[in-house]
């Protein structure tokens, strides 16, 4: 598959209305939606981590999934990078942290053009604005891309917060990609769903 680790380049270095452990969960819950969707999607992880970053203007926090080299749709691809904004949203709503200035802080435009340049390369077109290519096999809105990973996430959510939970609970934040199965394996008795209906 493409290239599709996850890394927030330019992560909230200061002003976030989150406090630190708010942060550090919301940023587990979205590498641990990536790494469940992919899991679903037949594309195993081979690492998840939360890890401490230093800029010129300050220290912050940011996150990265990395995935092993796995046959997968572009469609696919795209419910995958999708799917960690979903989970942050998902969790603050659920923490009852939820509001205009938190989603802002969920906000992830880099998975979203990640997503949209890898698909192109596998002839897969993703629109922001105006409408899909008449083939669903050649192309799809990013809205529809959005609401089905987000249907995904609330479909794995217990999932994704035990891989969300173990994240935290590691001291230094990581986790495997066998550490991250285990976990799926033992929340999920079905993660073969029907949600490969693109392809390209």
């Amino acid at each position: 598959m493409p290239h599709l680790d996850d890394h927030r380049t330019d992560p909230a270095l200061v002003g976030s209305p989150l406090s630190l452990d708010q942060v550090r969960a919301g940023l587990a819950h979205h590498e641990a939606a990536h790494a469940v969707v992919a899991a679903a999607l037949g594309v195993p992880c081979t690492r998840v981590r939360v890890m401490r970053v230093t800029r010129a203007d300050g220290t912050g926090w940011t996150a990265a999934t990395s995935y092993e080299n796995a046959p997968v749709s572009a469609y696919g691809l795209a419910l995958i990078a999708a799917a960690g904004e979903h989970g942050e949203l998902h969790h603050l709503a659920a923490a009852g942290l939820l509001s205009p200035a938190t989603a802002r802080t969920a906000c992830s435009d880099h998975d979203r053009d990640t997503a949209i340049s890898a698909a192109g390369s596998l002839g897969f077109t993703i629109v922001l604005d105006g409408p899909a290519p008449a083939d669903p096999d050649q192309g799809a809105t990013w809205t529809e891309v959005s609401q089905e990973a987000r249907d995904l996430v609330a479909e794995l959510w217990p999932a994704i917060t035990a891989v969300a939970e173990a994240l935290l609970a590691n001291p230094d934040f990581t986790l495997t990609g066998d550490e991250v199965s285990d976990i799926v394996a033992c929340t999920c008795t079905d993660l073969e769903g029907e949600h490969l209906d693109h392809s390209a």
